[in-house]
């Protein structure tokens, strides 16, 4: 595809360091585009004296990206983008075009000793678009019978959140689950079927009618609501949250059930911050 990636809109992005890790964000991110039917626009980001030595060779890096894309679709549109930059900085800008943003965890920036990496946490704190973030090296496989979308849900529930999780869900041809979990002893506080009023039964409500061949299981669950939201991983093909982002002395912070999830999510986790487009 030659348009500039400055011509695309509401496409995927995702960025690639040729770690593994990256490579099983390519592999997701190029998946997601041809469910949508849009191009995919692989980025690497570079800086002299910044996370990657002068030494990486960003040609290499993303010709070796585009053979393997090319390999498993090769109809899919495919644009690169090689800049100057650190990988937060212009993974964030490019988000403001994206329908979708994808990364992995751990990259090679020098980060394997932290949980989890600077790029992701700073990406995440800012991303323009719903940031889907890929955990560890590979891609947990589909299987097209027990495919479940996750959707964590607060005391209120946030339209861009559920309209996402409802997309991908019929994406997927999957079932959703809505989960609110509320601070206590753990047990389950109202059974599989909460009432329309309870947090779970109010995000869904509306959005039934629109997604009438999407199965939906509400839940409203006693417990700490990091836990409860990363066990109900398990079983997922993707969760999917809200991201209500509050600002500190220290920049634009996540909350704890975000960091959580980010760390340790048995799924890929998608932030999809209060206000975005509905994917």
């Amino acid at each position: 595809m030659n348009a500039p990636a400055t011509a695309l809109r509401d496409h995927v992005v995702v960025g690639t360091d040729g770690s593994p890790p990256a490579m099983a964000a390519l592999n997701r991110a190029a998946i997601e585009a041809g469910r949508r039917a849009v191009p995919l626009e692989i980025v690497h980001g570079w800086s002299w004296g910044g996370a990657y030595e002068p030494t990486d060779d960003s040609s290499a890096i993303l010709d070796e990206a585009l053979r393997r894309v090319a390999d498993q679709h090769p109809d899919l549109p495919v644009v690169t983008t090689s800049v100057p930059e650190d990988a937060a900085s212009v993974l964030v800008r490019r988000s403001g075009d994206a329908g979708l943003t994808v990364l992995g965890t751990r990259g090679r920036g020098g980060f394997t000793g932290l949980l989890l990496g600077s790029v992701t946490l700073r990406v995440a704190a800012h991303c323009h678009s719903p940031l889907l973030v890929v955990r560890g090296t590979a891609d947990r496989p589909e299987q097209p019978h027990e495919r479940t979308v996750v959707l964590g849900v607060k005391a209120a529930a946030d339209p861009a959140a559920t309209s996402f999780a409802f997309e991908e869900a019929a994406r997927q041809h999957a079932r959703l689950l809505a989960v609110h979990a509320r601070p206590g002893p753990a047990r389950s506080e109202s059974g599989d079927s909460p009432t329309p009023a309870e947090p779970p039964g109010r995000a869904v409500s509306e959005w039934r009618a629109r997604y009438p061949h999407v199965e939906v299981e509400a839940r409203t669950v006693r417990g700490d609501p990091a836990r409860t939201l990363v066990e109900a991983t398990q079983a997922a093909t993707a969760i999917v949250i809200a991201v209500h982002r509050r600002t500190t002395g220290l920049g634009m912070q996540l909350g704890p059930v975000t960091h959580a999830l980010l760390q340790h999510s048995h799924a890929p986790v998608v932030l999809v911050p209060s206000g975005a487009r509905s994917a």
